[in-house]
């Protein structure tokens, strides 16, 4: 069965009956019951790697937007407004950027953010530490990682543990005119509490790729904010992307067809 956005619980897999591997198209699995599937014998696979250039990409480039404050310009031009007082943009050299989640997908962004001369930390207690390369901080604490961040940015799985990860009270713990950016799962923040700040002005701006109902209704707060950047889940499924993806998760069936087993950075646990 190869999975691309269909919810699989552990009735589908029973009536699968003869069901014998899972390929699941990116490495969110909180649409497959993997306990299940484990229970049942069935390996669920995952394309990890594959699309995390193009997610790596997606977010600095809705961190670029917001603190060059590009938006707003397109805005303010296309209603005939040409005044460069009101451009408030900032070099992104020097901004510290919180990394929650240091697997793939977060270890991309890293460099790339080292490479124009941002500051980069990141807290993932399941990521070991050899894979802190050079000029990133690891932060055992994810409280003083945000504290800290003048932009924190979401790369970590949707979990029973991360869900509302990101909520009131962490929120509140960002710098004021700090910026939120999310291309993991919307779960993972509580967007009531973040929509508070953004309209409070405690946070400057978000930058998000994903929301906790998706998709979202036209009326959610988040599409009338002026400090928002959205995109409909997007980040992962650049034509580039989706092209890598469908070869790997080929290559991941037949490979379990074959008899061969996977690398555990393959495999959903």
């Amino acid at each position: 069965m190869r999975l691309l956005a269909d919810l699989l619980g552990a009735e589908e897999m029973q009536a699968g009956g003869k069901l014998r591997h899972i390929a699941k198209h990116g490495v969110g699995t909180n649409d497959i019951d993997v306990k299940a599937a484990t229970a049942l014998g069935t390996p669920v696979s995952m394309t990890t790697g594959s699309n995390g250039h193009s997610v790596a990409e997606h977010a600095l480039a809705l961190i670029m937007a917001l603190v060059k404050d590009l938006p707003r310009q397109d805005a303010l031009i296309r209603d005939g407004i040409w005044d460069k007082n009101q451009y408030n943009g900032r070099e992104l050299r020097g901004q510290r950027l919180g990394l929650v989640g240091f697997g793939f997908i977060g270890q991309t962004l890293a460099r790339m953010a080292g490479a124009i001369g941002m500051i980069v930390s990141a807290f993932d207690p399941h990521t070991p530490g050899h894979a802190f390369h050079d000029g990133v901080t690891r932060e055992t604490d994810l409280d003083t990682l945000i504290a800290n961040s003048d932009i924190v940015s979401l790369h970590c799985p949707l979990t029973p543990e991360t869900q509302n990860l990101i909520d009131a009270r962490r929120i509140r713990l960002m710098k004021r005119g700090a910026l939120l950016i999310n291309t993991a799962r919307g779960e993972v923040v509580d967007e009531k509490a973040l929509i508070s700040a953004l309209e409070d002005g405690h946070l400057a701006g978000a930058g998000l790729d994903s929301f906790a109902v998706e998709p979202p209704g036209i009326d959610n707060p988040l599409f009338r904010l002026p400090n928002t950047l959205v995109t409909p889940h997007v980040a992962g499924v650049t034509l580039d992307a989706k092209r890598a993806v469908s070869i790997m998760s080929a290559e991941n069936v037949l490979a379990a067809f074959d008899g061969k087993t996977l690398e555990p950075r393959f495999l959903a646990r």
